[in-house]
């Protein structure tokens, strides 16, 4: 079936959204932030990442086969990437590190159908001037079902380590030490089993037990990380009190949404409509309890979460959207208008506001959203990539 795109509202190139003024969203709140934005590319990519790939100062985008040289978001060639199961592209995220050590930033890449997991070497200043394509270079295997990776240090050694998530419950939890190589040599990594298989659908990294140490948070529960040596012992797991985070978003969230300083959960649910936050309580037994409030069910498929400050107000929102055809026409609301959305704390009311970002436009969050100052102008712009497109969304101050 091909996909339906009845409800979907496309601007021109560098159009400025300020309202929401589209058919059928009357009902929504009025934006609060301009935002002009951007179409790159009309592609199936969903991963992407910002980062100064020829190191002339200026931060550019590498959305799958493709980076995208700031200012004028010209086009170069990264990969190949094919297209699996009818519109999946074979990448489902993009994570960019210098992992030889020669300055130039790499990317690593997986795929939910590949059993493989690679890294690409970027060519370097001749080589991006060329367009040569990146060298591929294998990372680890036996990840065929792989629906996501974070990239994310958890030790404190300022390294990131790969995290691994599966929607299958048969894998065990995964997590590749990454060993940085120096002046272009290659890196090193070891794959790490922390415990038998807890594994599904959805994957948060935060200290849930308030020892100052990030544990895993899957839909059934989380990994504790032990004191010392996390790569040589199992980790403690432990289920959630009476609660199942089914098919939730990657990444979900592990912050203190409330200030009582005990971290939360908020996650949303990916092939499915809903966001909520699990408010973190008293520990009862040794184990944390928790109490659901929901945040949003008008729109479905929330894939991934972002916490940052978009106005500059010294407080996090929660930045998300929907995937388009997450699973194809699957999906409850697959039909529904792409959208990205704001949500922000209300202390008086201790709940969410909803702020409209994109709605009815054909800009979805894909399977990452990338937040970064793209133009300089001190204000914190999106990059977003999905089946419908990959976007560049401007932040233009308040929408007075």
């Amino acid at each position: 079936m091909r996909p339906n795109r009845t409800f979907l509202l496309a601007l021109p190139l560098g159009a400025a959204f300020y309202g929401t003024a589209i058919a059928g969203a009357a009902d929504l709140p009025r934006t609060r932030i301009k935002w002009e934005k951007v179409s790159l590319v009309d592609n199936l990519n969903e991963g992407i990442d910002v980062v100064d790939v020829n190191r002339d100062g200026k931060l550019d985008i590498i959305s799958g086969p493709l980076w995208f040289e700031a200012p004028n978001w010209t086009p170069h060639p990264v990969r190949d990437v094919g297209i699996n199961n009818k519109e999946f592209f074979e990448n489902n995220g993009d994570h960019a590190i210098d992992l030889n050590g020669d300055g130039y930033p790499d990317v690593i890449s997986a795929s939910w159908f590949s059993d493989k997991v690679y890294w690409y070497e970027n060519p370097g200043k001749e080589g991006l001037a060329e367009g040569r394509a990146w060298k591929q270079h294998f990372i680890v295997d036996g990840q065929n079902t792989c629906e996501g990776t974070l990239l994310q240090d958890i030790d404190g050694d300022k390294v990131p380590e790969l995290i691994l998530n599966h929607w299958t419950a048969e894998k065990p939890m995964t997590i590749i030490r990454v060993k940085l190589g120096r002046n272009g040599a290659a890196p090193q990594f070891e794959k790490v089993e922390i415990g038998k298989p807890q594994t599904g659908h959805g994957i948060g990294v935060g200290d849930i037990n308030g020892d100052k140490r990030s544990d895993i948070v899957l839909p059934g529960g989380w990994f504790e990380q032990p004191s010392s040596d996390w790569a040589e012992k199992p980790w403690p797991f432990h289920k959630h009190n009476g609660f199942k985070m089914d098919h939730s978003s990657v990444p979900c969230l592990v912050v203190d949404v409330n200030g009582d300083g005990r971290n939360d959960i908020i996650y949303g649910k990916a092939h499915d409509y809903g966001l909520f936050w699990m408010e973190q309580g008293p520990a009862k037994d040794g184990e944390p309890t928790w109490a659901q409030h929901e945040i949003d069910k008008s729109f479905s498929q929330v894939h991934c979460l972002v916490w940052t400050d978009l106005d500059d107000d010294g407080r996090k929102e929660i930045i998300t959207g929907k995937r388009y055809r997450a699973h194809g026409d699957g999906d409850p609301g697959a039909a529904d208008p792409q959208c990205l959305m704001r949500f922000i704390w209300n202390d008086k009311t201790k709940s969410f506001d909803k702020d409209v970002i994109s709605y009815g436009e054909k800009i979805g969050s894909g399977m990452q959203i990338r937040v970064a100052d793209l133009d300089g102008d001190k204000k914190l712009d999106l990059a977003v990539a999905g089946k419908s497109g990959t976007y560049i969304l401007f932040n233009r101050g308040p929408n007075k």
